[in-house]
């Protein structure tokens, strides 16, 4: 099982970080490697547990959201702007042993549209 955090937002809104964090999580459940735990009941857990994760970006934030969701692994990362470069940085972490199993990266010049086709498209294969 894989939990997708919300990506953290540096540089652009947070709404458009929820776009891409739903984007990618779509697209990891149409790679059928992993199963994917449904953001509504990551939310619902979450709330129940009273656990606080906004901007919830590091390891051990996100082990212990992992634990919560009896989740064997967890996606965080973030989307962000850089002069003219839109980013995506994400990683795959190991819930069991708070280990980095693997990490993603894109970045592209321009529109920030194109994060959500390419941009999601080469993190899912690239944590796949």
């Amino acid at each position: 099982y894989i939990a997708v955090m919300k990506l953290k937002a540096v540089g652009v809104s947070q709404q458009e970080a929820n776009i891409l964090s739903e984007r990618l999580t779509n697209k990891l459940v149409s790679l059928n490697k992993y199963t994917v735990v449904e953001r509504e009941n990551m939310d619902k857990i979450i709330k129940e547990q009273k656990f606080q994760y906004s901007g919830c970006t590091d390891t051990q934030c996100a082990v212990e959201i992992g634990k919560l969701l009896n989740s064997n692994y967890i996606v965080i990362g973030n989307v962000s702007k850089f002069g003219d470069s839109y980013n995506i940085d994400c990683r795959i972490i190991d819930v069991e042993t708070s280990e980095i199993l693997v990490s993603a990266s894109y970045s592209h010049k321009g529109k920030i549209d194109i994060l959500l086709d390419e941009g999601v498209n080469s993190i899912a294969n690239q944590l796949y």
